[in-house]
Order: C-alpha cells, then structure tokens, then sequence
C-alpha cells in the first residue's frame, strides 16, 4: 500500500543528488539569468535574426508551402558560431565543421564542473558517464550544401559526438552515449544517467540536451506539419493556443547518489527520488498524445519514488501550447495525481484535470506550467529546459507564473481536478514537515514520454553552523588564495570578476574561499597567488593585481613545470605537510611546481562556493565554404630556357633558402590548421603545434607534390609528430640541393 497523505520525506537508498546546474538559454548564459526569465514572466522568443537567415526569403503566411514557413519566430541563443578552440585544444579546421552543438555543451559542461569543484586534481573522477539528449544534426544539412561548390560536403554533425567529446576532452572513463527519443531525448537521458548511477556504472553523471535552430529547413519542416503558432507565441493551457514557438538552449545537471553527495560535502539543488520512461503505444495516430500511457507513466515513477501523489506541489508539463495536446496531458496528470481513497493515485487516463486559482481550496492543490511559454519549445532540450525550471523553483521556494495563459483552455476541467495555473510569482508552500515536490514531464513526437520527480534537500548542514568554522575567515592565520588562467589577460578578467564577488556583502568567508581555488579548480599555466589572512585582503592583493601594482604578499607567474624543484616535483609535495612558509610555497606554485595543498585543510572542509566561471575567447568558426578564406598560394618556380618537365632533371637555379622553404612550409601549416601565418612557432613539434595523424599524411603528401623530392629519411620524422617545421625545412634544404627538384624562387634578399 502506498503511504497516505500524511507522508512526510521518505529516504531511498536509491536517491540521486542535484549536485549541479548549468546551461545556455534564450536571454541568459546561467542560472540567475534564468531564473530572472521565469520569475518575471519575460518571453524571449523574437523574429529570426538577420545573422541566421533572412526569414523573408523563406516565408510564406499560407501553409502547405514547399520551403516555405509560416512562422518566422524563435528564441535564439546569441552567438552560436563562437567558440574558444584553443582553450579547448581543438584545431580551427577541426572547430570549423564541428557542430555548434557539440561546442556549446562541451563549454557548459566545463563551466557546471567548473562551479561545483570537479575541476581539480583531488576532485576529478573518472568514473562518470555522460548522456546527452538531442534531436537534430542540421550542421551536415548545411555542410551538404557545399556540394555544387566543390567544397566540403561533410561535418562532426553526429549526436553520439556531443557525449564522447565531453568524455574525452575531461577525461570520463563512464558510460558515454546519446540519446534520441524527440522532444523526450534530454529527460530521458537524466533517467539513463540515474539509472547508471544506480547500477554502478559510474559513481558520477552529466545529463542534458542540446537544440539549435541553424536552417531555414528546421522551420520549414514544423511549419509543414502545421505545428508552429502563426503569431509567435507559445500559449500553453490558454483557450488560444495555436501551435508552439521553437526554441535554442544547451543544458547539463550534475548527478550523484544522495549519499556520495552528502560524504563529499556538495551543494544539493533538488534530489531525484525516481524516474520512469514508456510509450504511448498504438493510437489513433502516431502523433497524437495517450493521455493512458502519460498518466501510467507518472503513476509508476510516483510508485517508485514511494509518495502519496497528493504531496506532490508542481508539475512541469511538458505543455507545447495546442489545442488538443495541453487537454490530453492535463487530463492524464489528473488521473495520476488524483487519489483514490486508499491514498494511490488512479493510474487511468479517462479524468479530466483542471483547477484555476493561485492557492488552497479545501486541500494542497497543485501548480502546473510550462517553459515553453517564457523560452519556447526546445525540442530535443526541452526536458532539461523543464527539470532545470523545477530546480530553481525548488532553490528559490517560489513558483514562476504562466505566461500568455489569459483564459484556460475549455477542454481543461477548471473544476473538478486538483490543479491551478499560477498568472503571478508565487510562493511554494508545502503541508508542515513535507518537503517540496515536483514533477517534469516530457514527451516525443512519436510517443516516447519520461518523467522525473524531484524533491527539495532540506540542507541542515549549512543551517545548522556545524561547518562555520570552516566556511569562514578560520582564526586568522595566514591562507593562500589561487587563481590560473590560459593567459595573463584571461588572468587580470578572472581576478577583477573574483574582485567583484568579494565586494559584496554576501562574500564567501577565506576559508571556503581559499579550499575552492587551491583543491577544486583546475591549474592553468599563468597563475596568481595571493597571501592573506581576511577575505578583505584577498580583495585587496586582486585589485592590486589588476592595476599592475607590484606589493608583497601577491604573486605571479607563467609554470614551467617543476622549474623550480630542478625537475623534481617530490620535494615540494613531500614538504607540504609540514611546510608552514606559505609565501614560499606560493611562488613555488606560480613558478610550476606540483604542491599538494590537502594539508591545509585535515579538519572539517569548507562547502564548495562559486567562483566567477573562466572567460572563453570565442572566435567565429563555420564551415569554411561559407567563408572560405583566401587560398594559400603555391610554391612558384622558375625554369631556365628550355628546363626539363616538372620530375626531370632540375635547371641550374640555386636550391632554395632554408628561409624560403619555412616560408612555405608555414603557409602550408597555416591551410591545415587554420591559424594566422604569424602564429605558427617553426621551431615546435608538429604535434605540439596541432597537426594529428590525419593532416601529417595529408602535410608529407602535400610536400611530395610541391617539390617532388625524396623525403624518405624524414617520412618517419614527420609522420611521427616530434619533427618541428624547422626540422623540415631542414630535409627539404639538403634534398633540393642534392638536385632533386627545381628551387622555388627567393625573395629578393634571401639570396
């Protein structure tokens, strides 16, 4: 029998933490952004930018049009095309055909490890799985495009990338695929990665979507299915919904088992007490809603997750805004969350659901909305859109009103359910001692559907004090406080942000403050270390960094690994606990030196605080035909009246300088990996520099066809990375010297 209504928090050994949240949406870059979407009920949905595609071009208001779409809104993400290769050690060539949503949520996913600690040495694990939802690869529909130009007819445009870079480039040893099931793809991937976390597949997860509006075709093809609201909005549950808006967003949570979570100090944003996944089965049509198989499938995740359905206080639905849909789905919550006498819910889809007001009428009502209506539809997105909406609420205690909801909808029972449609931000209230709930539905097209029911962590940790001691300014001895970048300008933006949150009135104390910069975040190259014994003077040592100030206590540096233990790192790491010369160990820190700073921290640690996240320098790539840069010019030669065909014996102009050959051989670096001329360091290894196994076959080809020489003794050199252009250029002087090629001309004054 399921526990009556009285049911206060059940624990589960199979409870899964929120530990994180992170994601790009229309109108913001994080969470508070966000948040500020939903509590003030802004809709972001605009007319297609100019800088997609002139919508003009490809509308028609009359339906049924080829190539043609009736609806010429969305709600976009800006700047899809930028990213920051570098920082990511992805060639330009290659970032140019990888699919911008790859890129997007391999940042996301940095900047969610990045704000919770998972980032560091001692924080990193191996043991997580990454599960990505998504629906479209639209970049290859685009790259196909080059086809009648001769130019490259193919992309990274494929889902299961999206997943398996994340692992790679983080080093993630878990399970690591993607997940396609429609609109339902991201929930159903916060469900596979639960159920990993449960059968020991990985200790760790991130879960998420990804959906991007990159061509004409994408809404061409919901127009075609009549599927778009002709006016631009989203209006779930109103009497006027008429179609749904399609919306852009990259979104990852962080998963752990509750118990992990709590071992391991983090800061818990909702826990996930049960999910479940099903299929509407035959229908009358293969896109038309089961209100049956919606309402068994809430039945069976609230029966796993062991609560009466009546504590359940919102449910984000998945509420696409149409006529007959936003009825169908209501009716079948009702029939979940409805109880029968014996306090389980009727588990049929033939109720009715309903409710208008904003509160209480006899017993707990529940609120029920959607996203779509603030961010639009976003498709393959759109659960972890609807699940990231719920943790917030949950964070915030307040439920975000319904927006474009001005009458419900007829065929929503206003008066028999349990239900209301919240029009203004309103407070969260649950029955004394019953934590919060709340589920998130979403459903495909083709009648996959999931649902997740998540609870607020009622954190008496951090409302007890028991960890003050640690999350404050400690007893005044002196601390150190880490900063690193890519760069020193990424530094200097890095260090005045830092700069701005210790401003503030709510600053993190020294010790939480120092334990998440020297153990959770990850070291970079160009660092900062700052000695103080207060928050307010790490405050001051930044500013003074960012003016250019020169004052002790405060020092930076670029690493040269081990430079300063002469090679060795052990010394440092073996003194560190007893080591008690803090300034000194800074500055063997910023100089590259492996330091073990655990010490510091034997007694109780500090929760994780957020820091300002690492500030990417994005670029522009995009296919290349569709900016193709200005081709590279070939090696010129000069012949002699009468000089043999190219292959014969060469005329008796000079061999070329070993200048000129880096001249050319630059130039070609610069075609394969799309860098500017002046960026290529001749004297690095051709690994180092960016060339894969792929562009040095193509690079040895390349030089066999130039100058037509016997590169045998270099073949291997080169083929194996460790050769530098220099080097290169090098076997090219001595074989064309040898005869075997006609020189290319010098420059004058390279005679």
């Amino acid at each position: 029998m399921m526990p009556g209504p009285e049911s206060e928090r059940v624990e589960s050994p199979l409870d899964i933490a929120v530990v994180g949240v992170g994601g790009y949406y229309p109108g913001s870059t994080d969470m508070a952004g966000l948040w500020e979407t939903l509590r003030t009920g802004a809709d972001r949905v605009v007319e297609i930018p100019e800088e997609r595609w002139d919508w003009r071009t490809h509308h028609d208001e009359r339906r049924g049009r080829d190539q043609k779409s009736y609806g010429k809104w969305g709600a976009f993400l800006d700047d899809v095309a930028g990213f920051d290769a570098a920082f990511f050690d992805v060639l330009p060539s290659d970032a140019e055909i990888m699919d911008p949503q790859e890129r997007l949520f391999l940042e996301v996913v940095w900047s969610l490890l990045e704000e919770t600690g998972y980032l560091g040495t001692a924080t990193h694990e191996r043991s997580t799985g990454v599960f990505v939802g998504l629906m479209y690869e639209t970049y290859g529909r685009i790259a196909a495009t080059g086809w009648n130009t001769g130019r490259l007819t193919s992309a990274d445009s494929t889902a299961w990338r999206l997943a398996n870079m994340v692992s790679y480039h983080c080093d993630f040893q878990g399970p690591s695929y993607a997940v396609g099931s429609a609109c339902s793809s991201s929930l159903t991937a916060v469900h596979l990665a639960c159920q990993s976390i449960r059968n020991g597949e990985c200790r760790m997860a991130i879960a998420g979507g990804a959906n991007l509006i990159l061509h004409p075709a994408h809404l061409a093809g919901l127009a075609s299915r009549s599927m778009l609201s002709p006016e631009g909005r989203c209006r779930a549950f109103d009497a006027g919904a008429n179609g749904f808006v399609p919306g852009e967003g990259v979104g990852a949570v962080l998963l752990k088992s509750l118990a992990d979570a709590e071992a391991d100090n983090d800061e818990i944003w909702g826990v996930i007490k049960a999910s479940f996944v099903n299929s509407a089965g035959r229908r009358s049509g293969f896109t038309v809603p089961n209100p049956t198989a919606q309402a068994d499938l809430i039945t069976e995740a609230i029966r796993r997750a062991g609560m009466a359905p009546q504590s359940i206080g919102y449910i984000e639905a998945h509420g696409t805004g149409t006529k007959l849909g936003d009825p169908l789905e209501t009716a079948g919550l009702n029939a979940a969350l409805t109880p029968r006498a014996d306090g389980t819910a009727n588990g049929t889809g033939n109720g009715t659901a309903n409710g208008t007001d904003n509160g209480t009428a006899g017993r707990l009502r529940c609120a029920v909305g959607s996203v779509k209506a603030n961010i639009g539809h976003l498709e393959g997105a759109a659960g972890i859109a609807g699940l990231t909406k719920l943790l917030l609420q949950l964070r915030h205690r307040q439920i975000a009103p319904c927006v474009h909801l001005d009458k419900v909808n007829p065929m929503i029972d206003t008066e028999s359910g349990r239900f209301y449609f919240p029009t203004q931000l309103t407070e969260w209230i649950s029955e004394p001692g019953t934590p919060r709930r709340g589920g998130v539905s979403s459903f495909g097209s083709g009648g996959a559907g999931a649902h997740v029911i998540v609870e607020e962590y009622p954190d008496e940790r951090r409302r007890s004090g028991a960890t003050a001691d640690a999350d404050g300014d400690g007893d005044g001895e002196e601390d150190v406080f880490l900063l690193s970048a890519r760069t020193l300008p990424h530094l200097r933006v890095i260090a005045e942000r830092t700069a701005e949150l210790l401003a503030r009135a709510d600053a993190p104390g020294l010790r939480a403050l120092t334990y998440m910069a020297a153990l959770r975040r990850k070291e970079m190259p160009v660092r900062l270390a700052v000695l103080a014994r207060s928050t307010e003077e790490v405050l001051a040592g930044l500013r003074s960094f960012v003016r250019g100030d020169d004052v002790p206590r405060v020092c930076h540096d670029t690493a040269v690994p081990h430079r300063a233990d002469g090679g060795n790192a052990e010394p440092v790491v073996a003194r560190t606990r007893e080591y008690r010369e803090l300034a000194h160990l800074a500055r063997l820190w910023t100089q590259g030196s492996v330091v073990d700073w655990s010490p510091l921290w034997l007694g109780p640690r500090p929760f994780p605080v957020t820091l300002p996240r690492y500030p990417f320098e994005k670029k522009r790539y995009w296919l290349p035909f569709a900016q193709a840069p200005d081709p590279v010019p070939s090696p010129s030669v000069t012949v002699g009246s009468g000089a043999a065909p190219s292959g014969r014996a060469p005329t008796e102009e000079p061999a070329p300088s070993r200048l000129a050959i880096e001249r050319e051989l630059r130039g070609l670096a610069t075609r394969f990996l799309r860098v500017p001329e002046r960026e290529i360091d001749v004297d690095v290894d051709l690994v180092t520099l960016g060339f894969d196994s792929i562009s040095l076959v193509q690079l040895v080809g390349d030089l066999l066809d130039t100058y037509e020489i016997d590169l045998d003794e270099a073949v291997d050199a080169v083929l194996s990375g460790h050769l530098s252009l220099a080097g290169l250029a090098g076997h090219v002087e001595r074989a064309t010297a040898a005869g075997h090629v006609p020189a290319p001309t010098p420059e004058p004054g390279e005679r």
